[in-house]
């Protein structure tokens, strides 16, 4: 990776959309935080998979842990939230990840 880690927490590190910041992102700034320090490390397809798909349980646990005995509402709010932050990923993550075929020891 020719260029810095790049750690912002919740929204996009560069490109057009660097200055916007999704809905609740302070909320999330841990699970994303841990998010782009997975993306840095890098790997496969396969391992940027894993790494959005861990976003989206440690998205789920927190609002889960958070909401827990409050207003089911806000609870299935921000589960979906924690959806709709996995998909944008999915989506325009790709040119964020450290692709690479060697393993780092």
């Amino acid at each position: 990776m020719g260029e810095q880690s790049k750690v912002n927490g919740c929204g996009a590190c560069s490109g057009f959309f660097a200055w916007l910041r999704p809905p609740h992102h302070d909320f999330f700034v841990k699970e994303c935080t841990l998010h782009d320090e997975l993306y840095n490390l890098g790997g496969s397809a396969a391992d940027r998979r894993k790494a959005d798909i861990r976003l989206f349980q440690d998205m789920v646990a927190r609002s889960s842990a958070y909401f827990k005995g409050r207003k089911p509402s806000s609870q299935l709010w921000f589960v979906l939230l924690s959806y709709l932050y996995y998909l944008a990923v999915r989506a325009f993550g790709g040119g964020q990840f450290n692709y690479h075929s060697g393993k780092r020891g």
